[in-house]
């Protein structure tokens, strides 16, 4: 059964492999990975400088070793060297004429320089266009990569035909521990998107107050080169708790005007199990007000014991600084119990900022081809909004 919100919003990546694969005890498996996990949480905040010296510390990006596979801030990109700045720096040079051997080599570092120059500002158009729409669209990507304390509370109604209304509601919140250099933070999750319809509620308050909600700390390493590696534990708040632990790694990389995102991780629930996820991501600037993403995504849960593979094609467009549309194709499969396309699906995203920059709201029709429905049309309408907090919706 697809929900409105399954396509856009994937929880945190996770890696994924055969499910078959994880048939050795679960004990075992917990020990393992409490064992991996423990000295990384110890590792970070032991590393973590006392307030003094946390004053004293001016970082050179958000995270070491990842000023170069991050997309810039929009305060980032104003100190990404423009194209014409860096002709300009380069026919700086000594006016003194050189001979015609250097000047041939000269003329060819030029040509060289120009190039990285032309490359270097292509890939930030990109990284900045595909920063802004995580950002307006407040997606669970920026959620998941940002290093600034933030907090999103959702809730949305859908309307399906001949099959009334259903509520969803979200939260994600995640907030840096002063004197910790931005290294450790306290997080708090509440709501999935891909929950089965008994999860859903008839209003959006009640959806937040059935919610089981995670709540714990996630420290971020350092010295890990382009990765981004996030440890974390914490507990499910529900009733009985269940506590767990939980590994996630970020990686951004610029292919010929493209922006590549890696995301793969791992969780460990006492009671639930093992989840597993990875996404990969591919977009590309088309002009200043279109933006193109390719998203591809793997999921294991042991709560549902099957694989379930999404693959979605989104067209991105700005209209103002309150208005953006997104226009979306997708797909989703699993394997259960042999590998199969449960559900085609198109929809399309109006949003709008409505009040300074922190509420959103979104409109959403959409039409799903199920295979429960013999692949007959089904059509949706869903309202969405998002209050949103943090230093960029100031």
């Amino acid at each position: 059964m697809l929900t409105s919100n399954q396509q856009a919003n994937a929880e945190p990546p996770i890696i994924c492999i055969r499910h078959r694969a994880l048939r050795y005890p679960r004990l075992v498996r917990q020990a393992a990975f409490t064992a991996l996990l423990l000295p990384l949480l110890t590792g970070a905040v032991s590393a973590s400088p006392d307030p003094e010296t946390a004053a004293a510390y001016e970082p050179s990006s958000p995270a070491s070793g990842t000023s170069e596979t991050h997309p810039a801030r929009d305060d980032e990109t104003k100190d990404v060297p423009g194209i014409e700045d860096g002709l300009k720096e380069v026919d700086s040079g000594d006016s003194t004429t050189p001979a015609d051997g250097e000047q041939e080599e000269d003329e060819a570092n030029l040509f060289g320089k120009t190039l990285d120059l032309l490359h270097t500002g292509i890939s930030a158009g990109v990284e900045h266009s595909a920063r802004k729409v995580d950002s307006f669209f407040a997606d669970d990507r920026f959620y998941s990569d940002t290093n600034e304390s933030y907090a999103r509370v959702s809730g949305e109604t859908t309307w399906e035909a001949g099959d009334g209304s259903s509520s969803q509601a979200r939260v994600r919140a995640r907030i840096d521990l002063p004197g910790t250099r931005e290294r450790l933070r306290l997080f708090m999750e509440g709501g999935d998107p891909e929950s089965d319809s008994s999860n859903e509620s008839s209003s959006i308050p009640k959806a937040l107050d059935s919610n089981d909600y995670n709540i714990g700390l996630e420290a971020q390493l350092e010295d890990t080169g382009q990765w981004d590696i996030r440890p974390g534990a914490g507990v499910k708040a529900g009733l009985p708790p269940d506590p767990f632990l939980r590994l996630r790694a970020i990686r951004y990389e610029r292919f010929h005007g493209w922006l590549l995102r890696f995301a793969a991780g791992a969780a460990e629930y006492l009671d639930d199990g093992t989840e597993l996820q990875t996404t990969l991501d591919f977009d590309r600037k088309i002009d200043p007000q279109w933006l193109f993403r390719s998203s591809s995504r793997v999921r294991y849960r042991d709560s549902k014991d099957r694989i379930e593979a999404l693959q979605q094609f989104s067209l991105f467009q700005k209209l103002s600084d309150r208005k953006a549309l997104a226009y979306e194709i997708g797909a989703l499969a699993h394997d259960d119990p042999n590998w199969n396309v449960d559900t085609y699906y198109a929809q399309f995203r109006a949003r709008f900022r409505v009040y300074k920059k922190w509420l959103f709201l979104e409109f959403r029709p959409q039409v799903a081809f199920r295979e429960e429905d013999d692949y007959d049309p089904t059509f949706l309408f869903t309202v969405r909004i998002d209050t949103v907090f943090g230093a960029r919706y100031r």
